[in-house]
């Protein structure tokens, strides 16, 4: 997300907020629009289920993240998805398929979850916080649809 990775990864417990600004431009209304995304890391393991009602309160937008090489962390994924909608409405997500770089250890294919009916309009991109590959193409398809559903409401 700040263009850095590092090997040290901490599993994320509870949560970690991050702040990212963009520009996002508006062809259409000849505008170009500056958004502050507040990113929130929120936990996903089962013991910190009890939270997330709690930590999607106002969320505008969502990221449903998963790890290529752990096929347990898609069926995650696809259960969150019940979770966001239950607590935030109709919010734009993005899946985020991570560890795009480690090939040979993929247990998950993106076109299995995208085969799935209720997923099937969810933006999907295979990215590696690693090499920073579509890293940059998610948070880029959130921010355009975050800015086309508040200009929809005016």
């Amino acid at each position: 997300m700040l263009d850095e990775f590092d090997d040290s990864y901490i599993t994320t417990i509870g949560t970690k907020v991050t702040k990212k600004e963009m520009v996002v431009p508006v062809p259409s209304r000849d505008i170009e629009v500056f958004l502050t995304l507040m990113i929130w890391d929120v936990a996903g393991q089962q013991e910190y289920k009890m939270f997330h009602k709690m930590y999607l309160k106002g969320v505008e937008g969502a990221f449903s993240v998963c790890d290529l090489t752990r096929k347990d962390t898609v069926n995650s994924m696809k259960k969150y998805v019940t979770v966001i909608k239950e607590n935030t409405g109709d919010v734009p997500i993005v899946f985020l398929f991570n560890k795009a770089d480690l090939v040979e250890e993929h247990q998950v294919r993106v076109e299995d979850v995208q085969h799935v009916e209720s997923l099937k309009h969810i933006p999907c991109f295979k990215t590696s916080a690693k090499s920073g590959e579509k890293v940059a193409d998610g948070f880029t398809k959130m921010a355009e649809l975050l800015v086309e559903r508040w200009l929809n409401k005016y």
